[in-house]
């Protein structure tokens, strides 16, 4: 196993590849890592996958659940948001044993670096989306490019917050997913929405 320092991904493989698959670092940024509390290299790559896929199963009864409550179904939402939660503990439980998870400051790094590298393949899914006519989810497509940059200069911000333990708040924008820190802004910078479309992080 192997550990990127640029941006903290951690891959498997006998040999060390020639760059990051993730951020496409060289391969000197490359450093051997072991994961102290899995063994074998198959139940590694289970753990990995079982991890994409809880993750992506919380994701997906979350938006059942939001679905159910539009259509009037309380009782399926409640259900849906349970079994979303129970999969968010099963991905959190895959991720710690795959020693995803650092200290404060190094897993700040390694959001900031993410983040820049996500914001830098959204242009490209916009063009590809304008260029096949799909417009809403080239509109879509950019909330998400433009939400990107923001979090990257959040997490910079982020680390001064820290040391002069100052407390902020955090809004999101419902609809694009746009971060206003200390502020809640009468209007979406992004997309527009109205200041009912935020919500409090608590």
């Amino acid at each position: 196993m192997w550990k990127c320092t640029n941006c903290h991904h951690v891959g498997l493989s006998e040999d060390k590849p020639q760059q990051c698959p993730v951020c496409g670092a060289d391969k000197e940024k490359l450093v051997s890592h072991t994961v102290s509390k899995v063994k074998g290299k198959r139940t590694l790559q289970n753990l990995k996958t079982g991890f994409m896929a809880e993750s992506q199963a919380h994701l997906r009864n979350t938006a059942f659940a939001m679905k159910a409550e539009q259509e009037g179904y309380a009782q399926m939402a409640r259900l849906f948001r349970a079994v979303a939660e129970a999969e968010a503990v099963h991905a959190f439980n895959h991720m710690r044993l795959l020693d995803a998870v650092s200290d404060t400051q190094e897993n700040l790094e390694s959001a900031f670096e993410r983040e820049n590298l996500a914001a830098s393949r959204y242009p490209q899914f916009v063009r590809e989306a304008n260029e096949e006519d799909d417009t809403g989810v080239a509109t879509v497509l950019s909330y998400s490019r433009d939400v990107e940059k923001g979090h990257a200069k959040l997490y910079k911000k982020a680390l001064a917050h820290m040391m002069g333990e100052e407390e902020v708040d955090y809004y999101v924008c419902q609809v694009c997913g746009y971060v206003s820190d200390g502020v809640l802004p009468d209007e979406c910078p992004i997309c527009g929405a109205s200041k009912d479309k935020f919500r409090k992080v608590v």
